[in-house]
């Protein structure tokens, strides 16, 4: 009989202190929040008005979008996606809602056709991800172009003023109809995508397609095994990506008062830092939507105190650029470290 070597069994460090090794996992999992305290207890001792009230709700009202396009983002991440045409879609959303509101249309309506508008293409990014096999960077790059073409021609390239009640009511200071329970400085618009946070945690945490995102993204071929329906569950998420765009959309609109050729430029790749830097795993399967709104927090607060330091744009953007690499190299350096 030959000699069968037994694997040696792991000892688990006797330096490591069970005390040690908590403070290490409590400061893994809440990175992004420590990181936003410091740099809040750094950038306010730098710089006079960076922790005024009037700056961090300016903070707040300037990463209100992103954050809701992040939602999606992360969302299609969870399942090993991505979502390049969600600057597009928040673009198409609000040309439409500004487009129908001029001519006409109750603001119900125009906002209701923006946003489905917005699940149509993510519904339609879904389909040709997921049923057709198209790779995800490929098809949602191709909507991105198409769908911002697509709304410049019906807008005939120009812009479009709004000056609907509803929508100038979710970027003003204070609630009109609830002014007792309004917070000064504070838009409704922030409070409504702190809303939508609440909300898609009790999906993902409490909910059968949460658990279900979750399987996909961690292995798929065990949850089809196991009988998850892989592929709807994967154009759903694409779907609720394109709705969040749109809501992002509304809220553009909300806060512009114009819809112009140049809106939304770009910001697919700020969700994208909002996720990454939030820690959800650019592979699939791990990350919590409570930690993407300090993702978002981070950047703006960063790009916030960059602008305060009369730092030019193009320096702002480098900045954003290596904030993200950064964390795209702190992500797979922790996916390396997993068994």
């Amino acid at each position: 009989m030959s000699d069968i070597v037994q694997p040696v069994p792991m000892l688990p460090n006797p330096q490591t202190s069970p005390l040690r090794l908590r403070i290490t996992q409590f400061i893994a999992s809440n990175s992004t929040v420590l990181l936003v305290l410091v740099l809040l207890f750094i950038f306010g001792a730098t710089s006079r008005n960076f922790l005024s009230a009037t700056n961090i709700f300016n903070i707040w009202r300037q990463m209100s979008v992103v954050a809701t396009l992040a939602i999606g983002m992360m969302l299609v991440v969870l399942i090993g996606g991505i979502d390049l045409s969600v600057g597009s879609v928040l673009f198409l959303s609000a040309g439409v809602i500004a487009v129908l509101l001029r001519d006409g249309s109750p603001a119900p309506i125009a906002i209701g056709i923006g946003l489905t508008a917005g699940v149509g293409v993510g519904l339609l990014n879904g389909v040709l991800v997921e049923i057709a096999g198209i790779s995800p960077i490929i098809t949602t790059l191709g909507t991105l172009i198409g769908v911002r073409g697509l709304t410049l021609v019906l807008m005939n390239n120009a812009q479009v003023r709004l000056t609907d009640p509803f929508l100038e009511a979710l970027a003003v200071t204070r609630t009109p109809a609830l002014p007792q329970f309004s917070i000064p400085g504070l838009q409704l618009a922030v409070v409504i995508v702190v809303v939508l946070y609440v909300l898609v945690a009790v999906l993902l945490y409490q909910t059968t397609l949460g658990r279900y995102l979750y399987a996909v993204g961690g292995n798929e071929r065990a949850a089809y095994l196991c009988g998850v329906p892989v592929k709807r569950v994967k154009v759903l998420a694409y779907a609720l990506s394109g709705l969040f765009a749109a809501a992002g959309g509304m809220l553009m609109a909300a806060q512009q008062g114009v819809i112009g050729p140049g809106i939304g430029v770009g910001l697919e790749f700020y969700a994208v830092a909002a996720v990454v830097l939030g820690g959800v795993r650019l592979t699939g399967g791990v990350g919590h939507i409570e930690r993407v709104l300090p993702g978002a927090m981070l950047l703006y607060m960063i790009l916030n105190y960059m602008t305060l330091g009369r730092i030019p744009a193009v320096w702002q953007q480098t900045a954003t650029g290596l904030l993200v690499l950064g964390a795209v190299v702190a992500d797979r350096l922790a996916g390396n470290r997993q068994p």
